[in-house]
C-alpha cells in the first residue's frame, strides 16, 4: 500500500510539472516568441513537447523520484513484449479506430459549430510531397504515439490503478483529452484515451496502445496527403463526406450504418487481440518457469555432485507453470486512499488544462 501511494504521488507530481512547462511553452508559441526560429519553429516546438517534456520528462523525473533505473521505469510503464499476431491485429484495430474517430469528431464538431465555435483549421496545402509526408508522419504520428502513451497509458494509468481499474482508465483518458488543450480535439481524444486505457489493461502491455495511436494519427496525415495529390483514397474520402453532407437524412443513415459495422469490427478485433496476447503471456510465463527450473536443476546437480548423491527430485514443470500463472493474478488489497495534497495537485492540473481548453472554445486563443 505504501508503494502504491508513492507511485501515485510521484506520477501526479511529474505530470503537474510536465503540464506547467507545456502550458508555458504553448504561451511562448502563441505570443510569437518562437517565431525567431522561422520555418523550424514547429519542429522545435514538437521536439520540445514530445521528446523533452513527455518522453524525457516522464521517464527521468519519475525515475529520479522513485530512485529507479530507467529500465525499471520502462518495465513499470508496461513495456512488455507482444507477439507478431498481436501487432498485425492492432494495426487493423488502429485503422478501425481512425474511421470511428472521423465520425465521432465530425459529430462533435457539428455540435460546437451550433454553439457558435469558429474552427481554426487551415486549408489544404497547395503541394504535399513525400518529404513533407515523412516529416509529418514522424512528428504527428510516431512521436505522439510513443511519448504520449508513455505518459498516459504508462505512468498515469499504472500509478492510478490502486484507485480502481475504471477510475484509472477514465482519469488517464480525460487527462489525455485535456492535454491537447484544444476544444476540437478534446472530445474524441478523451474517447480514444479511454479506449486505449482499456486496451492496455486488457493486454498488459503499452505497445498495442502505441500502435493504435500511431495508426490513427498516421492515417489522418496520409488522408491529407492523398487529398492534396488527388490519390484514390483521398478522392473516396472527399466523395463520401460530400455525399453525407448533401442530404441530412441520408447522411445520418449512412453514418449510423458505418458506425454499427465499425463497432462490430472493433469488438471482434479486441477479442482476437485479447486471446492472442493471453496465449503470448502464457508462453512467456512457461518459458520463465522453465528457465528457473533449469537454473534450479543446475545448482541442485552441483550440490548433489558435491555431496556424492545422484538422485535429484525436481518439481513437476507443469505444476510450477500453474503456480506461476496463479501468482500473476492480482491479489485483493486494502482500499487505496491518496494523500490530500496529491489530490489537490491533481485537481489543479485538471483546472489548468481545462481553462486553456475553454479559452480555445470561447476566445480561440492558445
Amino acid at each position: 500500500m505504501r508503494e502504491n501511494s508513492r507511485n501515485f504521488n510521484f506520477a501526479i507530481l511529474t505530470y503537474f510539472i510536465i503540464v506547467v512547462l507545456f502550458v508555458t511553452l504553448r504561451m511562448f508559441s502563441a505570443f510569437g516568441f518562437l517565431d525567431v526560429l522561422g520555418d523550424y519553429s514547429g519542429v522545435v516546438f514538437s521536439l520540445a513537447v514530445q521528446v523533452v517534456l513527455l518522453f524525457c520528462g516522464s521517464v527521468i523525473l519519475f525515475s529520479k523520484f522513485k530512485k529507479n533505473k530507467a529500465s525499471e521505469t520502462f518495465s513499470y510503464y508496461g513495456c512488455k513484449k507482444i507477439s507478431k499476431n498481436v501487432v498485425w491485429l492492432t494495426v487493423a484495430l488502429g485503422a478501425v479506430v481512425f474511421m470511428l474517430n472521423v465520425f465521432v469528431s465530425s459529430t462533435f464538431n457539428s455540435f460546437i459549430d451550433f454553439l457558435g465555435y469558429e474552427h481554426t483549421s487551415s486549408p489544404l496545402p497547395s503541394s504535399y510531397g513525400f518529404d513533407s509526408l515523412f516529416v509529418n508522419l514522424v512528428f504527428s504520428a510516431l512521436l505522439p504515439g510513443i511519448c504520449e502513451e508513455l505518459v498516459h497509458r504508462g505512468m498515469l494509468l499504472k500509478s492510478m490503478k490502486p484507485l480502481g481499474m475504471w477510475k484509472a482508465i477514465l482519469l488517464s483518458g480525460f487527462l489525455f483529452g485535456l492535454l491537447h488543450m484544444n476544444i476540437e480535439q478534446f472530445f474524441y481524444a478523451t474517447i480514444i484515451g479511454i479506449f486505449l486505457g482499456f486496451l492496455t489493461i486488457m493486454t498488459g502491455s503499452i505497445f498495442p496502445a502505441m500502435i493504435v495511436h500511431f495508426m490513427n494519427n498516421a492515417l489522418s496525415v496520409y488522408i491529407t496527403f492523398s487529398r492534396v495529390n488527388n490519390l484514390p483514397i483521398g478522392n473516396m474520402y472527399e466523395g463520401f463526406f460530400t455525399l453525407v453532407s448533401s442530404n441530412f437524412f441520408l447522411g445520418m443513415v449512412l453514418c449510423l450504418m458505418v458506425i454499427v459495422v465499425l463497432g462490430y469490427c472493433l469488438q471482434v478485433l479486441c477479442r482476437k487481440i485479447f486471446h492472442a496476447q493471453f496465449k503470448n503471456n502464457l508462453e512467456q510465463a512457461a518459458q520463465e518457469v522453465q528457465k528457473n527450473l533449469t537454473k534450479q536443476a543446475y545448482f541442485l546437480d552441483l550440490k548433489n555432485l558435491k555431496d556424492g548423491e545422484t538422485n535429484s527430485n525436481l518439481p513437476d514443470p507443469r505444476l510450477e507453470i500453474i503456480k506461476q500463472l496463479f501468482a500473476l493474478q492480482p491479489t485483493v488489497q486494502e482500499k487505496f486512499v491518496p494523500k490530500k495534497s496529491t489530490c489537490f495537485l491533481m485537481w489543479v492540473t485538471f483546472a489548468l488544462m481545462s481553462v486553456i481548453t475553454i479559452f480555445t472554445f470561447v476566445w480561440g486563443v492558445l
